[in-house]
């Protein structure tokens, strides 16, 4: 029945059918032709897959991400980056990584990061003389920052996959995504000094206290969420939807950048983004049962365990595994379809969770930004004017310091696990 099962997937994912669909198909096919399980449990394990309370974070993240995009938030932080960083080689290549950073601790979307705060950025560096290719592509890079840094969609999914703290999970992506940002402003600081690229006239500190008074209101919003988790005030779910609401009272109140038809839009909007992704986890957890009562996860441990059991060598054909997946398929879908198939196997080498989960979840961004069908590739490439021939060219130097820094977290694990240690005990 496992390879029915798979077959008719592998065959509508070939056909171009959206992946929630092709899960669901495979499972009912499977189901119908091996007459082994009832239709009707499939039903119920979609049904039971998102009858979560962790999974409620999702659908306000991405009304956050939206209302802060729209309400001017994205373009106070970006004038702060560019204060504190602007008078380096590539200034506003710089900025882009800091204001991504910063944003990443509000949103938690690589594509919104890109999409929303990309858009300003872009525009920016384009006007100021940067190649627009180049533009896209430190766009692109830095997007990787935005699930890494908390919150994260892609980890609350893990978390929620495999029963692991989101609390410790976003407290382990904090390290991993600073390294990320240090990385690629190292690159953009050699690249910009070998093209000539231009930067501010020095640093001021009038100027950095200016437009930190501007964006103090929108800065605060990653310290309210982190904050409010670790003091136990509030739970990561909740914390989305006090990042939501914070976000609407700064847009639409303060700052009275928002209408009444953005606000409308904005919601219908965040609607069909959850609604497509409620539905890719309900198909995904169908899937996974099925494969779960055919004993794949303990199969698939069995195997590669007879193959090796070192830890480390694991670490590195999951990592290779990841890379690949995350270049082809849709990052969500790819956590809820793999989670289950991991679990025996790194309990059985003791690797810790959290730690994968970060690793995991940094693999499949590095997916985003990496050739040919990248989702971050097509949105900074629509946004920016760019043909993706160029952009691709343009990203290849970028993959070095975001491996880089994927294979130093995989190997020091403590890169990761040094913060839900020192905050939770895990």
């Amino acid at each position: 029945m496992g390879s029915i099962l798979m077959i008719a997937f592998a065959i509508m994912m070939v056909l171009g059918v959206p992946i929630a669909v092709s899960l669901a198909f495979g499972t009912i096919s499977a189901m119908m032709l091996a007459d082994k399980y009832s239709v009707v449990a499939a039903v119920h394990r979609m049904i039971s897959g998102v009858d979560s309370y962790i999974l409620l974070a999702i659908p306000f993240f991405i009304l956050a991400g939206q209302l802060m995009n729209t309400g001017g938030i994205t373009k106070k932080i970006f004038r702060f980056a560019i204060a504190l960083v602007g008078h380096i080689p590539g200034g506003l290549g710089h900025a882009n990584i800091v204001a991504s950073i910063i944003f990443s601790g509000m949103s938690g979307s690589a594509v919104a990061d890109a999409g929303g705060l990309g858009q300003v950025e872009m525009q920016a560096m384009t006007e100021e003389g940067y190649d627009p290719e180049f533009s896209a592509a430190v766009t692109t890079a830095s997007a990787t920052i935005g699930p890494i840094i908390p919150p994260s969609i892609p980890m609350v999914v893990y978390g929620a996959a495999a029963e692991v703290s989101i609390g410790a999970l976003f407290l382990g992506g904090f390290v991993p995504g600073l390294l990320l940002g240090l990385a690629c402003m190292i690159l953009v600081y050699f690249i910009s000094v070998k093209r000539g690229y231009p930067r501010n006239n020095g640093f001021y500190l009038r100027e950095v206290w200016a437009t930190f008074k501007e964006s103090f209101l929108a800065l605060l919003t990653p310290v309210i969420i982190i904050g409010g988790i670790l003091a136990g005030i509030f739970t990561p779910t909740e914390a989305a939807v006090v990042a939501a609401v914070y976000s609407f009272i700064l847009g639409f109140i303060v700052y009275r950048e928002i209408s009444v038809q953005d606000l409308v839009k904005m919601l219908l909007d965040t609607v069909v983004t959850s609604a497509t992704v409620v539905f890719i986890i309900g198909a995904a957890a169908a899937f996974s049962w099925v494969i779960a009562m055919e004993g794949i996860p303990q199969a698939v441990a069995s195997y590669l365990l007879s193959i090796t059991s070192n830890p480390y060598v694991i670490v590195l054909m999951l990592n290779i595994t990841f890379l690949i997946l995350g270049m082809f398929m849709e990052s969500l879908s790819i956590l809820l379809i793999t989670v289950p198939f991991l679990m025996p196997l790194i309990t059985a080498v003791g690797i810790d969770p959290v730690h994968l989960g970060v690793i995991i979840v940094l693999n499949l961004m590095i997916g985003l930004s990496t050739p040919p069908v990248g989702m971050s590739l097509f949105v900074c490439s629509k946004i920016a004017n760019v043909k993706l021939e160029k952009l691709y060219r343009e990203i290849l130097p970028f993959l070095v310091p975001l491996i880089a820094v994927l294979l130093i977290i995989s190997y020091f694990p403590d890169t990761v696990l040094m913060l839900p240690r020192l905050f939770l005990g895990q």
